[in-house]
């Protein structure tokens, strides 16, 4: 029973020695595995935002081509600011730079899956835009 008390003691005595040392080693709080990781500009983030600006552009342009032909734009969110192209190309540019901002902001927090659904989400919802207006087309075009 001794040599046990004895055992007990002196592995114990290396444990608080280990947690002694630890706690004065200097941690670093960011890593090299962090800072290649806490990249934005990722291929697949590369992807997104071309297919989402892909998206606005064919959703503008057809959007834009059914009312010169004297169309209707059924969006009453996107209503207001599709009455002139200037409005239209503000609003589109503004709306695309704040995806990207949204994007970027959560990376930085790091919900980058988030991220990338706000991106992808752009692109879903500007595609399926396009195709109902290219859908719903006047005679003109």
């Amino acid at each position: 029973m001794l040599m046990v008390v004895l055992a007990v003691a002196v592995m114990s005595g290396t444990v608080r020695a280990q947690v002694a040392r630890s706690a004065f080693v200097v941690r670093p709080y960011i890593t090299r595995g962090d800072l290649g990781a806490s990249r934005f500009w990722t291929p697949s983030t590369i992807a997104l935002v071309t297919l989402d600006g892909a998206a606005k552009a064919a959703d503008s342009i057809a959007t834009r081509e059914n009312i010169d032909g004297g169309g209707d734009e059924y969006n009453p969110l996107a209503r207001p600011f599709v009455h002139t192209t200037a409005v239209q190309v503000a609003a589109t540019a503004a709306l695309f730079g704040a995806e990207i901002a949204a994007a970027y902001l959560l990376h930085r927090r790091r919900h980058e899956n988030l991220g990338r659904a706000v991106l992808f989400g752009g692109a879903i919802v500007n595609g399926l835009g396009a195709a109902s207006s290219f859908k719903h087309r006047v005679a003109s075009w």
